[in-house]
């Protein structure tokens, strides 16, 4: 049977809708489905080790040495205190976000190698466990306290804090004060601590 020209001429219209809207359909689930996939990666944590992971400390790190120690507490507490219900590997991945606090000095040394530093935590946090003690709250000294001096050509500067124990119904008070000093890219880096006292901490409005 010969087909006319218009038939022909219909036909070819058709495929060409048909063609169409197949692509418009196809574009519209690839869209679709970009959209749940971003919506599914803005989704913000709610868990204390999910936020601490999505923290991006490369590019958005703390501004002062103040905030610096006040996230070195947020992230120790973190570790102390939800071990027990972290995997292996996000307790890998929060340690290492707290090694990023630490001065390249600091992280040089055998002694706090990542796995030396994570064998010692396991040790400690299985010891205050058998205690009974957790990490409470914290409180770190104000930058507008804070003294900057310069050692060869180089900015110090020491944070005076304190974290809250938990023990048995009990509470106490840690004080330490830590040694920062600013590197290259002019971040502030934890590059020691040592215990501090009371005393000392209420001389610069830690109380």
């Amino acid at each position: 049977k010969i087909m006319n020209k218009s038939s022909k001429k219909i036909l070819g219209t058709c495929s060409g809708i048909l063609i169409v809207a197949a692509m418009i359909v196809a574009g519209y689930f690839l869209l679709n489905k970009q959209v749940q996939k971003e919506a599914q990666e803005n989704v913000l944590p709610t868990t204390e080790v999910g936020k601490i992971l999505a923290k991006d400390l490369d590019s958005k790190y703390p501004s002062t040495a103040t905030e610096v120690v006040k996230m070195y507490w947020r992230i120790t507490s973190c570790l102390y205190n939800k071990a027990d219900s972290m995997s292996n590997k996000d307790f890998d991945n929060v340690l290492k976000q707290c090694r990023k606090l630490y001065d390249q000095e600091m992280l040089d040394e055998s002694k706090n190698s990542f796995n030396n530093m994570k064998k010692k935590l396991r040790k400690d946090i299985d010891k205050r466990k058998d205690a009974k003690e957790s990490f409470s709250s914290y409180v770190v000294q104000s930058n507008d306290t804070l003294t900057v001096r310069k050692m060869d050509g180089k900015e110090y500067t020491t944070v005076i804090s304190y974290i809250l124990i938990k023990a048995k119904g009990n509470t106490g008070k840690v004080y330490e004060n830590f040694m920062c000093r600013k590197d290259k890219d002019g971040k502030w880096k934890i590059l020691g601590w040592e215990q501090s006292t009371a005393d000392a901490a209420a001389a610069v409005g830690v109380e």
